[in-house]
């Protein structure tokens, strides 16, 4: 949320929190809000040299505390405000009109620059999500355009990933409230030695967990290292799953994976990550 009043910008997180200390180079961006009081709804992103958004860089900058890194940070990666919705105006409620309309009322009150930029939106669904895709960005919001503005997705509103998927087979699994709490995956690399790809929790559901308990074989730990405070059961490697995910982390994890399925089809040999990423 960017919330203005007069020559006064605040920016809190989607938790709560005042992070505005934390991105010196907006403050002035109140100079592009044609108003004396509003309430934006944005997301705040870092543009990498194609342009397009970085979860990594903006990783950076959210990780940064102290004023001389932020200070710093804020010259080599700044960041920029896409706003796509409006609250209030002058004090004044608008969260009960149409999305359309409060998008027009938007775009009257914002002036674009490089640091705070109207989100550019589409009714041809179709045609955006072929944009989606050859950017390989993360996804889009679906939004019925006469809804009301709404605190998080409903039916009216709908995030729409643009995911992947990989298979790779279990190395072990961390266990906390229950028998598994998350598998922990690897891979081969092209030279068969098998790395660690990180762990998925998300779909591992009473079912899958009963089976899987049945199917996995524990052993020692085979020498690979995982970089985790978590306990780990390891495994034998022989279980291959297929898996969904957004990209890789720097540090050549998973970013949000989601388990899909059991592969029974499949076997670990069958999963070397670079012909699965080529």
């Amino acid at each position: 949320m960017i919330s203005k009043l007069g020559k006064k910008i605040k920016i809190i997180n989607r938790r709560g929190k005042n992070i505005t200390y934390r991105y010196p180079e907006l403050k002035e961006i109140w100079k592009n809000i044609l108003a004396k009081q509003a309430l934006i709804d944005g997301e705040l992103v870092v543009l990498n040299r194609k342009n397009l958004p970085d979860f990594h860089l903006l990783q950076q900058r959210e990780q940064v505390d102290k004023k001389l890194e932020i200070e710093v940070k804020s010259k080599e990666i700044p960041a920029t405000i896409f706003v796509f919705d409006i609250l209030e105006l002058n004090k004044e409620k608008v969260v009960n009109l149409p999305l359309l309309e409060r998008k027009n009322i938007l775009r009257k009150v914002v002036i674009d620059s490089e640091k705070i930029v109207f989100l550019p939106f589409s009714e041809n669904g179709t045609k955006l999500w072929k944009i989606v895709n050859k950017l390989e960005i993360e996804g889009v919001i679906a939004k019925e355009k006469n809804s009301k503005y709404e605190r998080g997705r409903s039916e009216n509103w709908l995030k729409i990933k643009n995911t992947k998927t990989i298979d790779a087979f279990i190395l072990g699994y961390t266990t906390e409230k229950r028998k598994i709490s998350a598998l922990c995956l690897g891979c081969f690399n092209k030279h068969k030695k098998i790395i660690y790809i990180g762990r998925v929790a998300a779909g591992l559901d009473k079912e899958r967990i009963e089976k899987l308990i049945k199917k996995l074989k524990v052993i020692s730990n085979p020498g690979i290292n995982i970089n985790t405070r978590k306990k780990i059961t390891f495994v034998k490697p022989e279980i291959v799953v297929e898996v969904k995910f957004l990209e890789f982390t720097k540090k050549g994890e998973l970013r949000s994976p989601v388990l899909l399925k059991i592969r029974e089809d499949k076997k670990i040999e069958d999963c070397i990550l670079e012909e699965q990423l080529s």
